[in-house]
């Protein structure tokens, strides 16, 4: 069950037994921020912030503001979901103007994306709409800090720990460096557990090494250069 930060200084006074006079809620709030963001931060693919979106390409046009499309941290896959779709590959930005530049640059169905200057940019540039559907992490949210009642925005595992740190902020202020170090150990040791599970390989899924799949877009976009480049 998630906590929100109302719930965290309640839990948080009730363990240091502090009123609010010897600990206001900004003292409290901005350790909850301060613990939240350091988990954030050790990883961009925490599996609670997954989201898709939905992407209508303009005709002749190549780049896309990733604002625009959703509040993303970070663009996992694009897809074509045409009934003769693909899969978009990434590729570099700079293969990409390599390649994609002069007579080269010709419209066509994209096959290939690369991100730059916080935009997707599709390759070759579309010649209709084309409806993709992009797999992102979205950054977290902020909300949960000026609304108390809201939970806080990350897997619920962590908001226990949340408020260990807290705690541990607080005793810190107390002067009492035996409770704060407890408290900061299981903060520390309690994030690495649940960080380590969340991010586990599922066990269904095997591990693939680089070089091992054939992606359809490839031998697709060497047929879009030249009709025998692809046999």
């Amino acid at each position: 069950m998630g906590m929100t930060l109302a719930q965290v200084r309640t839990m948080v006074r009730d363990i240091s037994d502090l009123d609010t006079t010897d600990i206001p809620n900004s003292i409290i709030d901005n350790a909850a921020k301060e613990a939240f963001q350091r988990i954030v931060v050790l990883e961009r693919r925490y599996p609670y912030y997954q989201e898709t979106y939905t992407l209508n390409t303009v005709a002749n046009q190549r780049a896309y503001g990733i604002s625009a499309i959703g509040d993303i941290r970070e663009v996992i896959s694009l897809l074509d979901t045409a009934a003769d779709g693909n899969r978009l590959t990434m590729i570099s930005y700079d293969d990409a103007e390599d390649i994609y530049h002069g007579n080269t640059d010709q419209p066509s169905r994209p096959y290939f994306y690369a991100v730059w200057d916080g935009s997707l940019h599709l390759y070759p540039k579309p010649d209709a709409i084309y409806t993709i559907t992009v797999r992102a992490y979205r950054n977290p949210l902020y909300t949960w800090v000026l609304n108390t009642a809201l939970n806080i925005d990350i897997d619920d595992y962590f908001h226990l720990l949340i408020a260990y740190f807290v705690l541990a902020r607080v005793y810190q202020r107390q002067e009492d460096p035996q409770l704060a170090q407890m408290y900061m150990s299981s903060f520390q040791e309690g994030v690495a557990m649940v960080r380590r599970d969340l991010m586990k390989t599922p066990s269904a899924r095997p591990l693939l090494y680089s070089g091992g799949r054939r992606y359809p877009t490839m031998r697709r976009w060497l047929q879009t250069i030249g009709a025998t480049l692809g046999n």
